[in-house]
């Protein structure tokens, strides 16, 4: 027994001692490449690092601000917790990041990890490049959403006038105007989502709404808390928050039916028509070529709902949050309440309706709201799943990730006279704004020298502007039925 103690007792001494002599060897040679005190301060300044990480959480802001000021145009580098961030301002090496190989720089990538739809959207399989199981969504809300505008956004005033009499009607009811505004909002876009059915279905609604803030939820507890701590509470979570699980329930049936429609239409029988985005994107799938993906054939109902799931969230959440701050501003800015109306009071409305376009004042009204309440401080985000070299030298590490600082780029003095200031109508072409009487005051704001598009052309990127046709012009119908309705409503604390 003795000797077996001593043995062992020699074997653990040897295992010190070379995990010693490796460790020292370790350390000896990055002292010899960073200097004494370099790897004397080596601990701190990784610690500092990883506060500075997790700073980023609350204060992004004043992070990207200051290293947007600091940068003067050059790339500069931002830690958050999970990500480190490569942010560019530079036109041509922005375009350099938009046409790079979906192999190397993802967008889907980049979502999927925001999002975490594994726990936050029914175990949706989240591939890391897009199109390769096909890609219907640009052809489905460019083209044939935008088609059916016409006939939804009538829709949208019956609705909205619905839920304001509702939530506002009687005496004592001050509801938050977010509140109000999701509400709104989930219940038109249903109707080209779902169809009116299931808009019409009231604890589907309920849980559509509520999946919005809850994929918010279990996505920010993946990407932050650390380990088994992290994976536990998302567990919880994902198991407790019942919508997600509702909406797929609900939906799954509904696109199998469809399929099932689909084949017995090719046989020749009549079936209902529908035009949804279930239908839309259950038609497109249905003819993939290899050309187009990597996997061919039609896809599952439920491979269809979690689509569906993903282009609801960025639909709802994207629109909710911008109408929102956009009421704001024009209870914050009623000095353009009266040509906003004038506007909407002619017959440019109804062209509108028909056609998307033709309101260039409540146009420009949006895009200033919005160039004042961008809602992220980075944009155009894109992970690197292979090492990437932009033309000025930069390298990114395969993980890392490419994108652009959106809210610092939007105040920019070099690219808008007074910044920081509102002026609703200087996205208005000058030629136009000149033939408007009675606008003196309203005229003398102006961008400097570039448009909307060209101070940040590649802010209108998927997966939030691939939805703009669907998204921007419910928003402009909403905002302009508050504006019409602006004097029965007060809001307080704006």
């Amino acid at each position: 027994m003795l000797s077996l103690i001593l043995q062992s007792q020699e074997a653990l001494l040897t295992l010190i001692l070379g995990s010693s002599l490796l460790s020292c060897s370790v350390l000896l040679s990055f002292v010899k490449k960073h200097g004494f005190t370099s790897a004397l301060l080596y601990p701190f300044r990784q610690l500092k690092q990883w506060l500075n990480a997790y700073l980023f959480i609350i204060d992004a802001p004043r992070i990207i601000q200051d290293g947007y000021d600091k940068s003067h145009g050059k790339v500069f580098v931002v830690d958050s917790p999970d990500v480190r961030y490569h942010l560019v301002t530079n036109p041509k090496l922005i375009d350099e990041i938009d046409r790079a190989p979906n192999d190397v720089l993802s967008l889907q990538a980049a979502a999927k990890v925001l999002l975490r739809p594994e726990h936050s959207m029914h175990n949706f399989s989240w591939f890391e490049k897009r199109g390769v199981d096909s890609a219907p969504l640009p052809k489905t809300v460019r083209t044939l959403l935008r088609n059916e505008l016409p006939f939804i956004l009538p829709k949208t005033r019956v609705a909205n006038s619905q839920i304001m009499d509702e939530m506002l009607g009687g005496t004592g009811k001050r509801p938050h105007i977010s509140k109000v505004v999701r509400e709104c909002v989930a219940q038109t876009n249903a109707i080209a989502f779902f169809g009116e059915e299931l808009a019409n279905d009231r604890d589907f609604m309920i849980a559509a709404e509520d999946f919005i803030d809850k994929t918010v939820y279990i996505a920010e507890a993946a990407r932050l808390l650390p380990g088994f701590v992290g994976t536990a509470v998302v567990k919880f979570l994902e198991s407790h928050f019942s919508s997600q699980h509702i909406i797929f329930n609900a939906l799954e049936p509904v696109a199998q039916r469809r399929i099932d429609e689909q084949e017995l239409a090719r046989q020749g029988q009549i079936v209902p028509e529908h035009k949804d985005c279930i239908q839309y994107i259950m038609e497109q799938t249905m003819d993939s070529k290899p050309s187009q993906c990597e996997i061919t054939g039609p896809w599952a109902a439920g491979r269809i709902v979690h689509e569906l799931m993903a282009l609801w969230f960025g639909a709802v959440h994207t629109m909710a949050m911008a109408t929102t701050f956009a009421i704001r501003d024009v209870c914050m800015h009623p000095e353009y309440l009266q040509a906003l109306r004038a506007e909407i009071e002619s017959p440019a409305y109804l062209k509108w309706e028909a056609t998307g376009t033709g309101m260039p004042l409540l146009d420009s009204f949006l895009k200033e709201s919005a160039r004042l309440n961008p809602l992220d401080n980075v944009s155009t985000r894109r992970k690197a799943l292979k090492p990437f070299t932009m033309s000025n030298g930069t390298r990114v590490e395969t993980g890392e990730w490419l994108a652009t600082p959106l809210a610092a780029m939007l105040k920019d003095s070099a690219n808008w006279s007074e910044p920081n200031e509102f002026h609703g109508f200087r996205h208005v072409a000058p030629a136009h704004l000149a033939s408007l009487a009675r606008l003196e005051e309203l005229k003398t704001h102006y961008t400097v020298s570039k448009s909307w598009f060209q101070i940040f052309p590649k802010s209108c990127k998927p997966p939030q502007g691939m939805l703009l046709p669907l998204i921007y012009p419910n928003k402009t119908a909403w905002v302009a039925f508050f504006i019409m309705n602006a004097a029965e409503v007060q809001l307080e604390n704006v």
